[in-house]
């Protein structure tokens, strides 16, 4: 098993050790404050699937809800619940009740708008309140009898049915350190409770992979499925007029931006069906400025480059179509790379949809 770990100097990683020991150890004490029932822990009205993960972003959790989302709208009467990060609003907010033309990624979050604009007939709230979110939720949507919850594995006061912990195939936990020394909210040790683990972004042939290594490295017991996925993508998307003008066979330059957990996965994909000008990177849920795009509008050159296209992420996309962006990025050849997630072994997937339909 070969995994990239991402360089922090040894330096600063050194300094900053203790003070990520002493934040894992407190985050510790809370978990175990809520195991031995010290603090409570409270079920939901109704069965609760959490798709979360041990690390600070970048590990692959909206493509996730989005595919348990489409194992259960055929059978169930699935809603979304989510933090909704990044957002500028406050509380509760249910997307069905925003009056048309108000939606937007600073009202419920970049993940969240993706997955409404997915899946728009899917209830969907966002509350930093699990448990009163959920409650909430199905007042709005009565019909509801499962609830998917982005990113609630830290959410300790919510007991949910089904924890499902994400962690990425070239950032795994167990290579990693509790902030600020690392990127982990806890220590790997956290995993014990969840229900199933998912190595996300594969890069590895499947007889590449060494299972058993892999199970002991995630510190897993046996009771504990572990399941492998990757990334599909697909074809440039036009999203904007004059991308809609450009054919896809008449590309010649591409101009990636994101502003994601880890986009090399994306950029290395590019790198190999076209020519990447540029990547331009920022952080993750970026807010992207009126500045920023006209320097974007800038480094296109289209008079000059007139086959040079923006190619970016959907979750991008959704921040991108803030009202006080839309004229410029309107004027601009923007095509985005729609993804979905594939199990890179037939049983595992059979196993995990069975998972999925059994707790319900």
């Amino acid at each position: 098993m070969s995994v990239k770990r991402i360089h922090i100097p040894r330096r600063i990683r050194h300094l900053l050790k203790p003070l990520g020991w002493l934040f894992g150890q407190i985050v510790r004490l809370r978990r175990w404050c809520y195991n031995k029932q010290v603090l409570r822990s409270r079920r939901a009205e109704v069965p609760t699937i959490c798709v979360g993960n041990l690390a600070v972003g970048g590990t692959g959790k909206t493509p996730h809800v989005a595919y348990v989302i489409s194992q259960l709208q055929s059978s169930h009467k699935p809603a979304l619940l989510s933090r909704g990060y990044g957002r500028r609003s406050k509380g509760y907010v249910f997307a069905d009740h925003v009056p048309e033309g108000q939606m937007s990624a600073s009202l419920i979050g970049d993940e969240p708008l993706l997955l409404h604009t997915v899946y728009p007939d899917i209830p969907l709230a966002v509350d930093g309140d699990r448990l009163e979110g959920i409650r909430k939720l199905c007042q709005d949507a009565p019909a509801t009898d499962v609830v998917v919850l982005d990113d609630a594995y830290q959410h300790l006061s919510l007991k949910a049915d089904l924890n499902m912990v994400l962690t990425e195939y070239s950032w795994p936990y167990f290579v990693d350190y509790p902030l600020p020394a690392g990127r982990l909210r806890e220590f790997p040790s956290a995993v014990h409770d969840a229900d199933m683990v998912v190595v996300t972004k594969t890069t590895e042939e499947p007889e590449n992979i060494r299972k058993e290594e892999w199970r002991q490295k995630l510190l897993l017991t046996p009771e504990q499925p572990l399941f492998f996925t990757t990334y599909k993508y697909q074809d440039p998307l036009p999203v904007t007029a004059p991308a809609r003008q450009i054919p896809l066979d008449g590309l010649r330059e591409v101009l990636l931006v994101t502003g994601i957990g880890h986009s090399q996965p994306l950029a290395d994909y590019l790198g190999k069906h076209y020519l990447v000008h540029k990547h331009i990177k920022y952080a993750d849920h970026h807010q992207y400025s009126v500045a920023e795009m006209d320097a974007l509008a800038g480094e296109l050159d289209v008079a000059n480059n007139p086959g040079r296209i923006v190619v970016t992420t959907e979750k991008d996309w959704m921040r991108m179509q803030e009202e006080i962006l839309k004229k410029t990025v309107s004027s601009l050849p923007i095509f985005i790379i729609p993804i979905s997630v594939q199990f890179l072994f037939e049983d595992e997937q059979l196993l995990f949809n069975q998972k999925i339909q059994k707790l319900c």
